[in-house]
């Protein structure tokens, strides 16, 4: 089992690389992907850049090329859930596009034509996670994550996505691409975000004062869960 791990900023990836074991480096394009292990689980770890096609192709070059089993995406995001604070962690169950609409098409806010409404993340691997994270400690939820090429620093924009995506935890600008990926080649996935701001008229500040905590945040559950792993071989 490979892991295809997959931060948008270098944030997000720094306390992967720290822990990364016999690593090579291989570079695809623009992209350097990092090969190695982390408690003894081979892991290929990168950083994609920012936005949904970024991430996709990204994602793609992963299964593609390095022939990863799983894709797991680390990093930030805004909570926008009913009571999350900053430094929480969500785990998706589902991720889905909040600035897709072809709803002139009778098609779902989201929903691209073919495809399904939402992407449902590898139950099995979110249970593995959450267990992971309980037994660290972390504060941890599970459940919508929704993904758009915007930075959400307006309440307005917050509440019109909440109207749509009314059990959405949290957005940020990646997963559902991931999601669609993993969807289109058959290969399970998960989305693990830290809580770097709220989405509000604030948001900007927030991010970038608590970024650094909510990579490391996010990259410690897969830290713990690789660890798990190795303890019960």
């Amino acid at each position: 089992m490979t892991y295809g791990i997959i931060c948008a900023m270098g944030e997000e990836l720094a306390i992967l690389q720290g822990k990364l074991e016999n690593g090579t480096s291989k570079r695809v394009g623009h992209t350097d992907f990092f090969e190695g292990t982390i408690a003894n689980q081979p892991v290929v770890l990168v950083q994609s850049g920012i936005g949904k096609v970024q991430a996709a192709i990204t994602a793609s070059i992963l299964i593609n090329n390095f022939n990863v089993d799983t894709l797991i995406n680390s990093g930030s995001a805004g909570g926008i859930g009913e009571g999350l604070s900053v430094g929480e962690v969500v785990v998706s169950t589902q991720t889905a596009y909040h600035d897709v609409d072809v709803t002139a098409s009778n098609y779902e806010v989201g929903q691209l034509p073919g495809l399904p409404a939402r992407f449902d993340a590898d139950e099995e691997l979110v249970d593995e996670i959450m267990a992971a994270a309980k037994a660290s400690g972390m504060e941890s939820q599970r459940g919508l994550i929704v993904s758009g090429d915007q930075f959400i620093a307006d309440s307005q924009k917050i509440a019109t996505i909440k109207k749509n995506f009314p059990d959405a935890l949290c957005c940020e600008m990646e997963g559902a691409a991931i999601g669609q990926v993993a969807y289109e080649n058959n290969v399970p996935y998960a989305v693990i975000r830290a809580m770097s701001d709220v989405g509000d008229e604030d948001a900007d500040q927030s991010f970038d004062e608590f970024i650094i905590d909510a990579g490391k945040r996010s990259g410690q559950m897969l830290i713990n869960l690789f660890e798990e792993q190795a303890s019960r071989k």
